[in-house]
């Protein structure tokens, strides 16, 4: 029983990469067991008992006098990324949670960069200079500042990563962001800028390391803007970590 426990965990990962590798898409069907039985040197038993554990996951699904068919992926609740980012203590957990990825998309678009993607950051900064006067928070601004580096790594997951998030990447407008006065405003875009510009700097002179260190800062920054921000304002911090 043991071995066949063992020869079944074996086929269930040798069927998720035949899936895979022969791009087997939802409703798409499997070759009939008897190819499998030979496709993986195993028994029909095997086949049937990898099979039953993958549609058990919801990763296939049967037709009577059909066969075997690869199935939709089972849609998890929830999301990784809030809903709605009212709650201070999500923005705060999203935060850190966008450190593990942007501090190493900044390292990337420093080693990968081209003087395109140098102009395309440069024009992010210029925006953002501009949208400062006034009543403006710099949302679109800051938000294009991102992407751009995200460009710059030539793995077009990080570009997804700033996409999927959208307004979410810059919750200061979601939040409703107050400032006593104007000055609190100005200083509160200054000091992003000046992260910005520091960001901007490694990138252009390919230091990876110094990148990194920049990217960091402004998103450890950002976190202490808004953790002092929300005490300023009496917000709960329900759901922050550290």
């Amino acid at each position: 029983m043991a071995d066949i426990m063992r020869l079944t965990d074996r086929v269930k990962v040798d069927l998720a990469q035949l899936i895979e590798m022969d791009n087997l898409r939802p409703g798409d069907k499997l070759p009939p067991a008897e190819q499998l039985c030979e496709r993986f040197s195993v028994s029909r038993t095997v086949v049937r008992e990898a099979i039953a554990s993958l549609k058990a996951e919801g990763r296939l699904r049967s037709r009577r006098g059909s066969g075997v068919f690869v199935s939709e992926p089972k849609r998890v609740g929830g999301s990784m990324f809030m809903e709605a980012p009212q709650d201070i203590g999500e923005v705060l957990e999203l935060m850190e949670f966008r450190m593990s990825v942007e501090i190493e998309a900044a390292g990337l678009a420093a080693e990968r960069r081209t003087e395109t993607n140098l102009l395309r950051i440069e024009q992010a900064l210029a925006q953002f200079a501009r949208r400062t006067a006034g009543t403006s928070l710099a949302t679109e601004a800051d938000r294009a500042f991102h992407r751009a580096i995200a460009d710059a790594t030539y793995n077009r997951r990080f570009r997804l990563f700033v996409d999927d998030m959208g307004d979410r990447l810059i919750p200061r407008r979601a939040l409703r962001a107050g400032f006593t006065d104007e000055k609190d405003r100005a200083d509160f875009l200054e000091a992003i800028q000046a992260e910005h510009r520091d960001i901007f700097e490694a990138v252009s002179r390919r230091e990876p390391d110094r990148a990194r260190a920049a990217m960091r800062a402004h998103l450890e920054g950002g976190r202490r803007r808004y953790r002092e921000w929300s005490l300023a304002n009496d917000l709960p911090l329900a759901g922050a970590n550290g």
